[in-house]
């Protein structure tokens, strides 16, 4: 698909991390985490450039071995904290570059925690971004009806319960629910005119189903280790779909 929006895509792979040490060059599947992102990335038509965003030099070196992966700069110590936000990182970047007067449209933002994320995934919500008119992206999941709003209750006065979503009386039907989602983490995309205003994630926002790929989103031991259950799986459908 031709487009003259150009899109930013920024892999955010700090050397920190208090959960799992050293995980974006951490192997799974032989291959170091960030490697999936960089591969799905780079296999993608919709990015005009895409950049890795580190402070780790090691990272940052492993990342120019790709052709195709742009390593601008080297990120700040204070964008590189467990408090650091992905809309500061975001605007870095996109400072960055404005500073040599080149812009872009939109900025999508791929965590590398993410790993079974497709190239085709990474077009499609590129197109129904621009196609939609909204102002930024995520994609999204089904909530499991064990898990919906309507069934979780909070703690309320004097140890009694109330149902979060404050409604007088439960559903009772798992078929009468309505459905709910939650965002998955593989793909954000903004207009760099959201990111000026200080929001990521707002405005109009689109959402784009992802039940054809594994959710996982990797921050435990035990979310590595599921991701491990499923990388042969994963290797297999991507070559099915080379």
């Amino acid at each position: 698909m031709k487009t003259t929006s150009r899109i930013l895509g920024i892999i955010p792979a700090r050397g920190g991390s208090k959960g799992i040490y050293n995980k974006n060059l951490k192997l799974l599947g032989g291959k170091p985490l960030i490697y999936y992102t960089i591969q799905a990335a780079l296999k993608a038509k919709m990015l005009n450039t895409v950049i890795v965003s580190s402070d780790c030099y090691k990272i940052l070196q492993y990342a120019q071995q790709f052709s195709g992966i742009t390593v601008p700069f080297v990120r700040p110590e204070n964008l590189a904290t467990d408090v650091a936000s992905s809309l500061e990182v975001v605007k870095h970047s996109l400072d960055f570059y404005s500073r040599f007067g080149c812009t872009f449209d939109f900025v999508m933002l791929l965590q590398p925690t993410s790993p079974f994320r497709s190239a085709d995934l990474i077009d499609r919500a590129a197109q129904y971004m621009i196609g939609s008119g909204a102002d930024s992206l995520i994609t999204v999941r089904k909530i499991p009806d064990r898990f919906h709003p309507s069934w979780a209750f909070q703690e309320g006065e004097q140890g009694l319960h109330k149902v979060v979503n404050d409604s007088a009386q439960l559903i009772s039907r798992r078929q009468d629910l309505p459905d709910n989602y939650y965002r998955d983490g593989k793909i954000y995309i903004s207009k760099t005119a959201l990111v000026r205003e200080g929001m990521l994630v707002g405005g109009k926002i689109a959402s784009l189903l992802t039940e054809d790929e594994p959710d996982i989103n990797i921050d435990t031991f035990s979310d590595w280790e599921m991701a491990q259950n499923h990388i042969h799986l994963w290797k297999n459908l991507q070559k099915e779909n080379c």
